[in-house]
Formats: structure tokens, sequence, C-alpha cells
């Protein structure tokens, strides 16, 4: 129950912008102030929203016109990509080497990983910092060229890092997905190191919330029978799953 009341509090705020506590009070006549108040502490904890005097404004809002950018896509779609980072995770293993590809919703992946033994490789500073707090994981970071929108390194020199590297499981981010195009993202350098680590590793994972359906950037990755499993969200059409599934991808 709260998980749903907070779903729909993100989305008054959403399309409102901002709101104060009495009116949010209004539209949940049932709960308290205290407990609408408590809603919006565990909201702006997870990135989604800010306090102001009186009540709250949405970063959705707030970010919506900005420059895109990692920092800025995390705080967009936040619960689905929360719900994929959860399932996720229960796809690796203790001792395994995983590559986490830089992103949002594999932040949210990162922040999930339990703390235990995993030799982690990352092209992402963003992922790496999310897993500075956790004590057991090995952590390497991919040298190479730095996207300051991405937070991530990419390149020639990261490929080369790379292929000293036995990956066990890829998790890996797309920006956009369309069926005729595949997998697919804005910067070529990023689409080639993306490419290059899909090739080496020996379970490939994509994570990818609906947002990003029917979207096609510059660059494509990879098509569906260049993943194994695909994680997704709870809007994910069901026909575009049965297709996944014919093509020998284990959808969760």
């Amino acid at each position: 129950m709260n998980k749903e009341r907070r779903k729909q509090i993100q989305l008054f705020l959403d399309i409102n912008g901002k709101m104060t506590y009495a009116e949010l009070n209004e539209k949940f006549p049932d709960v308290s102030s205290m407990t609408i108040r408590r809603d919006i502490e565990e909201l702006e904890k997870h990135g989604s929203v800010m306090r102001v005097k009186n009540g709250a404004v949405s970063l959705t809002e707030v970010t919506k016109y900005a420059e895109g950018g990692v920092i800025n896509r995390a705080n967009l779609h936040i619960f689905e990509k929360q719900g994929i980072a959860e399932k996720a995770v229960s796809l690796v293993g203790e001792g395994q080497t995983l590559f986490i590809d830089g992103g949002s919703t594999t932040t949210f992946f990162a922040r999930e990983l339990p703390d235990k033994r995993y030799k982690i490789i990352t092209n992402g500073l963003n992922i790496a910092q999310e897993l500075t707090g956790k004590t057991n994981p090995m952590i390497t970071i991919v040298g190479g060229e730095f996207s300051k929108t991405n937070q991530a390194t990419c390149g020639r020199r990261a490929e080369l890092f790379l292929s000293s590297s036995d990956i066990d499981v890829a998790i890996m981010a797309t920006s956009a997905y369309s069926y005729s195009d595949g997998f697919s993202c804005a910067v070529r350098e990023e689409a080639e190191l993306k490419s290059f680590v899909i090739s080496r590793a020996k379970k490939r994972v994509m994570l990818l919330d609906s947002s990003k359906l029917g979207k096609s950037l510059s660059y494509t990755f990879a098509k569906m029978e260049n993943i194994d499993v695909l994680v997704v969200d709870e809007y994910f059409p069901q026909e575009l799953k049965q297709e996944f599934k014919r093509r020998g991808v284990r959808i969760i």
C-alpha cells in the first residue's frame, strides 16, 4: 500500500510540478499528514522529488528541460528502474566477474547488488561511486576516453583493457530500443565498447525500461539475438516479450 501511494504521489508531482502538503492531504484524505510527509521524505531519498517549504517539487519537472545526462536520467522512471534492478541481482552469483555498464538503470543495479565477493569491472564512474559503500566487491574502473554527459569511459583503450578480461556476466544498459534497429545509443565510441563487451561476456543481461521502446539513436550495438536475458518493467508490452522469447531470450 505504501509503495502504491508513493507512486500516486510521484505521479501527482510529475503532473503538477509542485504541490503543497495541504494539496497532497486533499488527494489522500484517509492518510495522516505525517504519513504524507514520510512518503515525501522516502521519495526524496530515492532522488525523485525535492522537499521545499510547505511541500515538494518533482525532479522530473526540474530536469526535463536540462541537458540529458546520467544524473538527470536517474531521476526519471525511478520505480521502473528500481524494480528492474531488484530482479536483475538474482542473475549474478558470488565469486563471479561482472561487467556493469555505465548508465542510470545500472546505477540502481549497483545499489541493489548484495555486499558479497564479486570482481566488478565498470566503465561508469557513477557505478564505482555507488559501490564504494560495499566492502566485499573488488572494483576495477576501465580507462579510456571520458564522456562527461554519461560519466563513462569508452574508446580503443577501454577495449584493449577488456580484451584481457574474462567476463562471467555483463549487465548492460541502452538508451533506446526499436524492433528494426535493436539496442542503440547516441555516441559511436560507447556503442563500440558495448558491442565489444557483449561479444566477450559468457552471459549478456540487458536492463530495459519501457520508456525507451520505439526509439532509435544513431548507433546500434546489439540485436535481440545478441543477449541472453532481458529484464523489464511491468509496463513492457506482452507481444514484444513473446518476440524476444521466440529469439531465445529469457524475460524477467
